[in-house]
């Protein structure tokens, strides 16, 4: 640093220095670690299940551009290690980094296809080896061909000739052609590596699929045919009621709207329903021996029910008979309810001396119960003294009394407090006419028909 307190020029130059001598030392140490210098080539290893068409020194592509070549092959645990270059400008590959083998023409050559794999994946560390899940091989068209059998063949090689002679003299048709449909194969290639990844379920989904087409085979097709010709019957009716589908269809939204509030009203029906049905829970425990007890009535009641039809009949003759009758009752109705408003009364006060009439019907079957060889008599009793006979006089009579201090004229025998006259004018409380108690009227009504002693 000099006196203004700037560095200085050696200063500043022993610290680029240092700063490049630093970066220097990371990048050496990054090409260690990663096993090649900036320049060099790296190499990787891949397992495939059979790598026969495959020679060293066949390229190796990404992207459609050759980034190495294959070193070496080796047999390890009953499969094929392949060894291979990647050039530095085709790194780096990842964990998901996918290799397969494909035909550089028909004439069979062939070479590495790689795929790096997504960038959200780790990087593939050194030394690590792609497994066979992440290896395959493309199908040759031999192989294609040794599926046919002779006549299958003959027919796919007249087919190639054919398609030979039509290509002759358009080779730059095709050539445009197959221009344009680049994109388009571009597409398809990245299809395929998708379903390539998706290997695994598209062979779940064979599996699956095999069972089904094995039944749909089963007894040279007939299910298949007539599964066919059912869903023909079906889309046949469908078409021929499309206008009524189609009503039908307009009225759903209206047909769910009530179906969702008739359902709101059963949620709330149900809601009140709870309480009733714990309420009969009891009774519901009980419902086996409620049962059983109506099963014994029923076989009880068995043998009245079978007698029952006689009575019924019965029943209906009296009812048939007290028609009319009724029919006259129901007209001389108004007048049975006037006579029974006037009777009323009467029936009240014989309601309340029921006993004293009584009284008087036994006394008068009793004077009228005897007999002599010609008829039926009457027998009454009746005893007259002096102070009866006066009695019957009115009361005040023309015979005056001399005597100021009268003494009171004496009771009947056997009628005890009856009163000079027989219609007193002030009869006493509780008392009729007569001036006599109820009780008084019936001993001597018992009396006067020979009734009492």
């Amino acid at each position: 640093m000099n006196a203004s307190g700037k560095p200085s020029a050696a200063s500043r130059r022993s610290r680029i220095t240092v700063a490049m001598v630093a970066i220097l030392g990371l990048v050496t140490t990054i090409a260690i670690t990663a096993g090649y210098s900036p320049t060099s080539d790296r190499v990787v290893v891949a397992e495939f299940s059979d790598a026969s068409p495959l020679l060293v020194g066949n390229d190796v592509k990404v992207d459609g551009v050759k980034v190495g070549s294959v070193t070496g092959m080796s047999v390890v645990d009953g499969h094929a290690n392949v060894a291979f270059t990647v050039s530095n400008q085709a790194l780096p590959l990842h964990m998901d980094a996918r290799v397969e083998v494909r035909p550089v023409s028909l004439l069979g050559e062939r070479y590495l296809d790689v795929y790096r794999g997504s960038s959200s994946a780790p990087v593939l560390p050194v030394g690590h080896v792609i497994p066979l899940s992440q290896t395959s091989q493309n199908t040759d068209l031999d192989q294609v061909l040794n599926v046919f059998d002779n006549q299958t063949g003959d027919a796919l090689a007249a087919l190639v000739t054919v398609l030979g002679q039509g290509m002759q003299g358009n080779g730059a048709n095709m050539a445009a052609t197959i221009k344009a449909l680049a994109p388009a194969m571009t597409d398809t290639d990245g299809l395929m590596r998708i379903l390539d990844q998706q290997n695994s379920t598209l062979n779940d989904l064979v599996d699956n699929v095999e069972p089904v087409a094995q039944a749909l085979a089963h007894d040279d097709g007939k299910t298949m045919n007539a599964l066919v010709d059912s869903a023909d019957h079906l889309l046949g009716t469908t078409a021929a009621n499309q206008q009524a589908l189609e009503s039908l269809l307009a009225q759903l939204p209206s047909t769910l709207t009530v179906a969702r509030q008739t359902l709101g009203d059963l949620t709330d029906t149900a809601n009140a329903a709870v309480p009733t049905l714990r309420a009969i829970r009891p009774t519901v425990d009980n419902l086996n021996a409620i049962s059983h007890e109506i099963d014994e009535f029923s076989t009880a009641a068995d043998p009245a029910l079978a007698h029952t039809q006689p009575v019924l009949d019965k029943a209906q003759a009296l009812l048939d008979a007290a028609r009319p009758v009724a029919d006259e009752l129901l007209r001389a109705g108004p007048s049975l309810q006037s006579d029974a408003g006037s009777l009323a009364p009467l029936v009240t006060t014989l309601s309340g001396n029921i006993d004293h009439v009584m009284n008087f019907i036994r006394g008068w079957a009793l004077c009228t119960n005897g007999s002599d060889g010609l008829s039926h008599y009457f027998r009454a009793m009746v005893i007259v003294t002096p102070s009866i006979a006066t009695g019957l006089l009115p009361a005040g009579g023309s015979t005056p009394t001399t005597t100021p201090h009268a003494a009171p004229a004496p009771t009947q025998p056997g009628l005890p407090g009856l009163p000079s006259g027989i219609l007193p004018t002030n009869p006493g409380p509780g008392g009729g006419v007569t001036g006599l108690t109820p009780q008084q009227e019936s001993g001597a009504l018992q009396f006067l028909l020979g009734g009492g002693s």
